[in-house]
C-alpha cells in the first residue's frame, strides 16, 4: 500500500496567508532600525516572538492533513500532536453528519474505535456524496490491509 496524503484544500492558503502577515508584523519591527538603535527591549522581543510565532504557525499550518499509510490513519491536526490510529483498533468506518456550519450541514468519515468515535472533520465536504466517496476508499484501503 502507498501512502495517501489529504490535504484541505482553503484552510491552508487562508492560513498561510495570515500567519505571513503576522510573520511581516514582526520584521517590521526591526526595519526602521529605531528598536534596535535604541535598544528598545521590549519592540525587539516583541519582533522576535511575531517572526517565530509566524513562522512557527505556517509550519503547522503546512502540515495540515490526512496521512493514510500502512500503519493506519494519522491526523495531523494544527493545534495538537499527530494522532496515529492503527487499522487494528479501526471496527468501521462510517459517513456521519458532523457539524452544521453556515446552515449546511457537514459530512466526514467516522472511524469507530470500540466504544469511541473519531471524526476526520479534515475530510468532511458539504456533499453527501463526496463524503461517501472518502469513506468507500477508507473502507477499501481497511480491507486491502486486512487481506495482507
Amino acid at each position: 500500500m502507498h501512502r495517501i496524503v489529504i490535504r484541505p484544500r482553503i484552510q491552508i492558503p487562508v492560513l498561510v496567508v495570515i500567519f505571513a502577515v503576522w510573520t511581516l508584523l514582526g520584521v517590521t519591527y526591526f526595519t526602521s532600525g529605531d528598536v534596535l538603535a535604541e535598544r528598545d527591549w521590549f519592540g525587539i522581543v516583541l519582533g522576535c516572538l511575531l517572526v517565530t510565532s509566524g513562522m512557527a504557525g505556517i509550519w503547522r499550518t503546512l502540515r495540515l492533513g490526512v496521512v493514510i499509510g500502512e500503519e493506519g490513519v494519522r491526523v495531523c491536526g494544527f493545534d495538537s500532536r499527530d494522532q496515529v490510529t492503527p487499522w487494528s483498533a479501526i471496527q468501521s468506518v462510517d459517513c456521519v453528519q458532523i457539524d452544521v456550519r453556515g446552515g449546511l450541514p457537514l459530512y466526514a468519515p467516522v472511524l469507530r474505535l470500540g466504544d469511541d468515535a473519531m471524526p476526520l472533520s479534515a475530510l468532511g465536504s458539504y456533499s453527501r456524496q463526496d463524503a461517501e466517496r472518502k469513506v468507500a476508499q477508507l473502507r477499501s484501503l481497511k480491507a486491502s490491509v486486512a487481506r495482507s
